[in-house]
């Protein structure tokens, strides 16, 4: 289940939105939304997942923003242009348009273009599912990146039409603050891919850390009380502000948002 509305329930902070063009390769502008709590703050992308740019994602980039960070929010199917339906039959046949290494490069260039919009020496990214695959590939190709990654795929499904790199492929190369989650019952992620991911991301980066949460499936933030710390999915975002405030600011307002 990937992520559209946000969950009942859960308000979304007010903050400032722009519409941004992050030039990318080839003389192309890849179209995105810039979040703003009132002033400039480090960066963070939000890589959003197969929906693309989503009510939900809205509100954690809103969320983010209200935090105290500048949050970019890019629309990475920019060519492929909008989605037939809101079904996720829809969503798989424009994916299947979607040239996914070139994509990387994309979401590269955005990381750069914030990190010298905002002029911190490390910006942040946050991914879910594909978006998550394409966060610990970053992790991997720049040097310059704390991440988080909730239920990307290790080992991407083979039916993608044009994949991006395999993470376990090039977790040698991970470097930064890496922090990864999964659900124990996320069947469609391949839990034995975790692992061996997991397995190969200690050794190579000091830096790595995970959760496998027991009892929660693919897409568990979508049903989270995120206000919650008591719950499974609210603990795990406390530990993304934490992460984001502890390596990208050095403080620990972001932590007790």
């Amino acid at each position: 289940m990937c992520h559209t509305e946000v969950p009942e329930g859960q308000e979304t902070p007010v903050v400032d939105r722009s519409e941004v063009r992050v030039p990318v390769a080839g003389g192309e502008a890849m179209p995105g939304t810039l979040f703003t709590g009132g002033r400039a703050g480090p960066g963070i992308v939000v890589i959003a997942d197969i929906h693309g740019p989503s009510p939900f994602y809205e509100a954690l980039a809103a969320r983010l923003a209200g935090a105290g960070h500048t949050v970019l929010l890019p629309d990475y199917f920019f060519r492929q242009g909008p989605v037939a339906g809101p079904d996720l039959e829809s969503a798989f046949a424009r994916r299947a348009r979607l040239d996914e290494a070139r994509t990387l490069r994309d979401l590269g260039d955005a990381c750069g273009w914030l990190a010298e919009r905002t002029g911190a020496a490390r910006v942040g990214s946050v991914g879910f599912c594909m978006g998550g695959t394409f966060a610990l590939d970053l992790a991997s190709a720049r040097g310059d990146m704390v991440t988080v990654a909730y239920y990307g795929f290790p080992v991407p499904q083979p039916t993608i039409v044009m994949p991006p790199p395999r993470p376990i492929d090039v977790v040698e190369s991970q470097r930064g603050p890496v922090l990864a989650f999964w659900g124990e019952e996320d069947h469609g992620v391949g839990l034995d891919h975790v692992r061996e991911y997991a397995g190969l991301a200690e050794k190579a980066n000091p830096e790595f850390a995970y959760e496998i949460l027991p009892g929660l499936g693919h897409g568990f933030l979508a049903k989270a009380r995120i206000d919650d710390h008591a719950d499974p999915g609210g603990r795990t975002w406390h530990r993304v502000l934490h992460l984001f405030d502890e390596h990208l600011r050095g403080g620990g307002s972001a932590a007790r948002a």
